[in-house]
């Protein structure tokens, strides 16, 4: 079964057995399409999503009460790639893009480890301590410097923009 994370689950709420989730998703309204979750390999059924502030609060089938909450802090909260809201042409999930390899031209430049989100554009962290220039690199996901990405190779072919890497930068 393929699971996208969707968010990551700080707390309890109430006494009802409500959940308080942090979204790792771009729009966290998409919360209230959700039907079904998953928590340590187990599903739940979505009761009911509200929102506090920047949170989610989630009432899920079988968890009714306080201790039976915080006994799931710390875990993450998924639901079914095939159940995730549809993505827009050209646009990926941040669990997809994470772990792929980056070259530019035939030279590996390295492996995303991170993504920064910065609101005009993402920012792909590069472990570059393998690859041609043996350094992290901050990548800005913008068009001009990523040209291609083959999720399926998890292959993504960049052009550094001029200056990047340029000593009197750092």
């Amino acid at each position: 079964m393929d699971l996208l994370d969707i968010g990551k689950i700080i707390g309890a709420h109430g006494l009802n057995g409500e959940i308080k989730v942090f979204s790792i998703t771009r729009d966290a309204s998409n919360f209230h399409s959700i039907k079904k979750v998953f928590i340590q390999n187990k599903e739940y059924t979505v009761q009911s999503v509200r929102f506090l502030n920047n949170l989610a609060a989630l009432k899920l089938e079988g968890i009714n009460d306080r201790t039976k909450a915080e006994s799931l802090n710390n875990s993450f909260i998924s639901v079914k790639r095939e159940d995730a809201i549809p993505l827009e042409k050209d646009s990926y999930y941040m669990t997809d893009i994470i772990g792929c390899t980056v070259f530019e031209d035939e030279s590996l430049i390295g492996v995303i480890i991170d993504i920064i989100e910065t609101g005009s554009n993402d920012v792909y962290v590069i472990d570059g301590s393998k690859g041609k220039y043996k350094q992290q690199i901050l990548l800005p996901a913008i068009k001009s410097a990523v040209l291609n990405i083959d999720i399926n190779k998890k292959h993504i072919s960049i052009s550094i923009p001029k200056g990047l890497l340029d000593d009197e930068y750092f």
